[in-house]
């Protein structure tokens, strides 16, 4: 007789979490799809969300945060899903800016006509960024108290507590004495961070972990492949920031950031599909080996 698999319910849990987090991509690449019949080719995807299509985006990506916290792992793959958690709602709340008619049918207003996040826009982005702070420092505290409750070691959930206070002190700080910053650059800088937070947790799944023995070993082909995506992510965001630093778009029949940010989304689903297929059977998602060695 053949013998059956064990599968438990809490596998297949991460799994789906797995694969929900690579088809938040799909949402945002049918949404913009569909965006364009009204709108046409916008200098990137992240433009769309002033588009039919903003609604979708900004779910999407909230979608995401919740599927790289509630997967989080063990040790320092943990601490950096987490991070990627905290910087997904901030790419979704805090758009890129537009040049004053630069989207048909979108009505822009910003000072001396140089690009910005809109007036119109900027009542829902101050509430995104308040819901924001407020669930942040909510789950802060839930932190605490699932870890006296459970009795988990302050070492084991220090890393992602800190990052958390950091993140979202700065996110405050900036919102209340750097405001039109952050409304610049803010989509930007979390944008990159989050993409190399991606990069990092790539390059930690290419490589032996001897400390927990509950570790996934990828293949050969699967660690290269991480490794070659952490560089493609890495070399693409650099790209981005030249744009950017320069101010400088080159012309060309499909924008250059819209490139980008298309080649990093596919980085990013290519990632947790093969994430899936490599930790389809991992029966731990616990907080650290040691829990269960």
């Amino acid at each position: 007789m053949t013998a059956v698999p064990v599968e438990t319910s809490l596998m297949r849990t991460y799994r789906y979490v797995r694969l929900g987090i690579a088809a938040t991509v799909v949402v945002i690449a049918a949404a913009v799809g569909f965006a364009f019949a009204d709108v046409g080719l916008l200098p990137s995807i992240s433009a769309y969300y002033y588009t039919p299509a903003g609604d979708a985006f900004v779910a999407a990506l909230v979608a995401a945060s919740f599927g790289l916290f509630a997967l989080s792992g063990r040790g320092v793959e943990r601490n950096l899903l987490d991070a990627a958690a905290l910087l997904a709602p901030l790419i979704a709340f805090i758009p890129t800016p537009m040049h004053p008619g630069g989207i048909p049918g979108v009505v822009a207003t910003c000072p001396e006509g140089a690009p910005c996040v809109p007036v119109e826009y900027r009542p829902a982005v101050g509430n995104g960024v308040s819901t924001y702070l407020v669930v942040g420092g909510l789950l802060v505290i839930v932190a605490l108290v699932i870890r006296t409750r459970q009795g988990l070691t302050w070492r084991q959930i220090a890393a992602s507590v800190i990052v958390s206070v950091v993140v979202l002190a700065a996110v405050f700080a900036g919102w209340m004495w750097a405001r039109e910053w952050m409304l610049s650059y803010g989509h930007f800088l979390s944008s990159g961070l989050f993409f190399l937070v991606i990069a990092a947790v790539a390059v930690w799944n290419a490589f032996p972990h001897p400390g927990d023995p509950l570790w996934v070993q990828p293949s050969r082909a699967l660690a290269i492949t991480n490794i070659v995506i952490a560089a493609a992510l890495v070399l693409d965001i650099l790209v981005v920031v030249v744009f950017i630093t320069r101010d400088e778009v080159p012309d060309a029949a499909i924008p250059p950031i819209f490139v980008c940010e298309f080649i990093a989304l596919g980085l990013f689903m290519v990632f947790w599909l093969l994430q899936s297929a490599q930790k389809w059977r991992d029966p731990n998602p616990s907080l650290m080996a040691s829990l269960v060695a």
